[in-house]
């Protein structure tokens, strides 16, 4: 009886919770994570040295709740590339089914070292899809070509847009079967001069249009989905593409669809030397008017890509600063950091908090399907021997004063990690 007393004693204190409870929150079936070990190490995009292993490529899942050990956490072998933009996996909303652009393929052996790896490193061409229907066992099924150097991909329920760096060719659509393969596969015009390529590209939340980010005009634009008894037939340009900063990226609409964020990171990956900026464009649907830039707030350094809160009141950055330099030079390893933002009805941000934490090169971040917890990749850590990526976790705080605070444990991956997504 006295045991008995003591333990509710301590429990009406709150001295025992952490005993019931696992370390790490996230409300979600499961995460997917992709993870480039071709590239060595995060510095090689720095100063192009191969520090490479013998480990390849491979896709994770991570099925939540989360236990001791590797049981719930499982791997595919899958070619995949860091130096493509930050939409280089998609995975329905339902899961099942996982899509993993090769951007770049594995270079020979021979090779140690690049002037410049974002653009020297080889090109890949394949579309890869990868059964992820039993979380803790994904099977990698098959790929086929789709382009030379295919940049980005998004999906909306079984049709999946990406670009490619094929002239002409720049954009790709294809309807996917209940098994993934092609059941209809597009080359779409995409209205470009040759100069130009589409590093970026979202679904409107209605699928009836394709926002994109042009790499050498620095323009976002606006596609819309023409469809022939629902079929996905043709797109075209919704008025003139609108200049957004000096280097452009990734883009996300708000869950409404009146929104579209988009990064500017002001430099190459990884190589910014000053604070990115979020610009907020209010595209005209219809046509009637011209696109605009309804506001813009400064971002981190070097910031890989963001999240917007299911509710849409939030929006986190993952910001790499200067964590990927060669470990030879100063402060390397250290300086990557989340930065929370308040999104008003207009879609104006307003800056919470910079959030620091250990940990090289990150790159993706996502809210669980209720906004209460983030997840965050790492590419590396500051560790010599083996090293390993991860995925680590925070508690949201939400409300007029929203909060991060960062959760005690974190899933260890292979070496590489850089994009997530959720299946809710």
């Amino acid at each position: 009886m006295k045991r008995v007393a003591l333990f509710a004693g301590l429990a009406a204190l709150g001295a025992i919770p952490s005993l019931a409870q696992s370390p790490i929150t996230f409300n979600a079936r499961g995460l997917v994570v992709v993870s480039d070990a071709d590239l060595g190490s995060a510095s090689t995009i720095i100063d192009g040295k191969l520090l490479r292993d013998n480990t390849r490529d491979q896709l994770t899942t991570i099925k939540f709740p989360v236990e001791r050990g590797s049981k719930g956490v499982g791997t595919a072998l899958v070619s995949n590339s860091v130096l493509a933009s930050a939409k280089t996996l998609a995975v329905p909303a339902a899961g099942g089914l996982a899509y993993v652009l090769e951007s770049r393929i594995r270079p020979e052996d021979a090779v140690t070292q690049y002037k410049d790896a974002l653009t020297e490193f080889p090109g890949g061409e394949k579309l890869f899809v990868v059964d992820i229907a039993n979380l803790a066992a994904p099977k990698a099924k098959f790929g086929f070509p789709v382009g030379r150097k295919p940049i980005a991909i998004d999906v909306n329920k079984n049709e999946l847009i990406l670009s490619t760096m094929d002239t002409g060719k720049e954009l790709v659509f294809i309807e996917a079967g209940p098994d993934g393969k092609p059941a209809r596969f597009l080359n779409l015009p995409a209205a470009l001069d040759t100069a130009n390529k589409i590093a970026d590209l979202t679904w409107h939340p209605s699928g009836d249009f394709i926002a994109f980010t042009l790499d050498n005009s620095n323009e976002v634009g606006l596609y819309k989905v023409i469809r022939e008894a629902g079929k996905l037939k043709n797109v075209e340009m919704v008025g003139k593409p609108l200049k957004v900063g000096a280097d452009p990226s990734f883009g996300k609409f708000s869950a409404d669809g009146k929104h579209y964020f988009v990064l500017d990171t002001k430099g190459p990956r990884g190589k910014a030397t000053g604070e990115g900026e979020i610009l907020v464009v209010d595209f005209s649907m219809d046509g009637s008017a011209e696109h605009k830039v309804a506001s813009q707030v400064p971002a981190g350094l070097n910031t890989g890509s963001f999240a917007i809160s299911p509710d849409g009141t939030m929006l986190v950055t993952v910001n790499a600063a200067k964590s990927g330099a060669p470990w030879t030079e100063a402060g390397a390893g250290a300086g990557a950091s989340l930065t929370l933002f308040k999104v008003g009805a207009d879609g104006a941000l307003t800056k919470v908090s910079d959030y620091p934490f250990e940990g090289i090169y990150p790159q993706s971040v996502v809210f669980d399907k209720d906004g209460s917890n983030l997840a965050v990749s790492v590419f590396e850590y500051l560790e010599y021997g083996n090293g390993n990526g991860g995925v680590e976790f925070w508690t949201v705080t939400k409300g007029d004063a929203p909060a991060l605070k960062k959760q005690g444990a974190k899933v260890s991956l292979g070496k590489g990690a850089h994009t997530l997504r959720i299946i809710p």
